[in-house]
């Protein structure tokens, strides 16, 4: 695996989101991001812009060599707006640099490493020294410390105090799979807020498993009204990291699988209303297994209300998933297919789910 450092910058359009759809990208096409340094703000360097800058040093793992990384980088800039003029500076959606690849001393028409001018811009060096301090450029034989204590560069270099947001992650899956738990382990072990599905406080549905065809309605819209002004509420309040047992999107699955055509036409109505005003969940993580797996873990559960629930319906509600999930315009989806259930099945999940989220989200995660 090759090293790589790149800069990621720019001064146009949303200027936080491009840098994490960049990022995004990167992990995607280019390799795994082993870390990355704080967002940093500046004036334009090189040329004179109103427009400040936003600048982010990441590092990569990668099995690309440098010309092909250099050939992902430059799609990259250009699935993030970049149109380049060919007239030196200038303002920019996304420009990505490649700092160093490993060790390499290379020189070429199209690429130069390590980068020719990463010394003399500190927006550059107080990223690399915030966190590869020790770092030692090969052709000049100084750390990023050193680099960075010599630099003749005047420009302001000022830590960019993002707006804070919640980082939310909700656990889906069909009745029975796992969801509670899990997302209480993870809650547990990432210092979250967990929120848990009020569902046992709605008297209507023991109600609808004893006769679905006249509570269904009732049911689903009081579950569509009682889910979005828990995740409002919530997640208005939050600035860390919130775990859902649920999201919006499974009021839509299961109206879908239990209202009547004219019924469920106007649900989706309403439901647009209401979930167009909640954010969309940072990461969905969709808990898979078979109908004999969900029937267990329901009697383990010992409500004796569920005890009705048909295999049958269990299917439906599966279907109704798959279909959701696969139409959901949705980045970040992790599915686990459970075959079956054991003492470790949470901690290994949920270390899949810290990796996802440290290489998507940040090392805070």
């Amino acid at each position: 695996m090759n090293a790589a450092f790149l800069c990621l910058g720019g001064n146009m359009g949303n200027r936080l989101r491009l840098i994490e759809e960049a990022s995004e990208l990167i992990a995607q096409n280019c390799g795994s991001i082993v870390r990355r340094s704080s967002i940093y703000e500046t004036a334009a360097w090189g040329h004179s812009s109103p427009n400040n800058y936003l600048n982010q040093v990441i590092e990569i793992k990668t099995n690309l060599n440098a010309e092909q990384l250099l050939k992902k980088m430059l799609a990259i800039e250009m699935a993030c707006g970049r149109v380049r003029s060919g007239k030196g500076y200038s303002n920019r959606t996304m420009d990505i640099d490649l700092l160093f690849f490993n060790d390499a001393i290379h020189s070429s028409k199209n690429l130069e490493l390590p980068h020719p001018r990463l010394h003399l811009r500190k927006f550059v060096l107080v990223p690399l020294n915030e966190c590869w301090k020790n770092k030692l450029h090969p052709v000049l034989k100084k750390t990023m410390a050193g680099l960075l204590k010599n630099c003749k560069d005047n420009l302001e270099v000022q830590l960019y105090n993002r707006p804070l947001k919640p980082l939310y992650i909700c656990i889906e899956g069909n009745i029975g799979s796992g969801k509670t738990t899990l997302a209480k382990a993870l809650s547990k072990k990432n210092g979250a807020v967990f929120l848990p599905e009020l569902f046992e406080e709605n008297p209507l549905l023991p109600l609808f498993y004893g006769e679905p065809n006249t509570y269904a309605f009732p049911l689903e819209y009081s579950f569509l009204l009682s889910r979005f002004d828990q995740l409002q509420k919530a997640l208005k309040q939050a600035n860390g990291i919130v775990v859902s047992d649920f999201s919006i999107y499974k009021c839509l699955w299961f109206a879908g699988v239990n209202l009547a055509p004219g019924e469920f036409r106007l649900f989706k109505q309403h439901f647009a209303a209401l979930s167009n005003l909640l954010p969309a969940p940072d990461l969905i993580v969709h808990l898979k297994t078979d109908t004999q797996n969900l029937k267990k873990n329901i009697l383990k559960r010992g409500r004796t209300y569920e005890t009705a629930i048909k295999d049958s319906y269990l299917k439906r509600v599966s279907l109704a998933y798959n279909k959701g999930f696969n139409e959901l315009k949705q980045k970040h989806i992790l599915e686990f297919e459970i075959k079956n259930y054991h003492a470790g099945t949470e901690d290994e999940i949920i270390k899949s789910i810290k990796k996802y989220l440290k290489e998507f989200f940040g090392e805070q995660c």
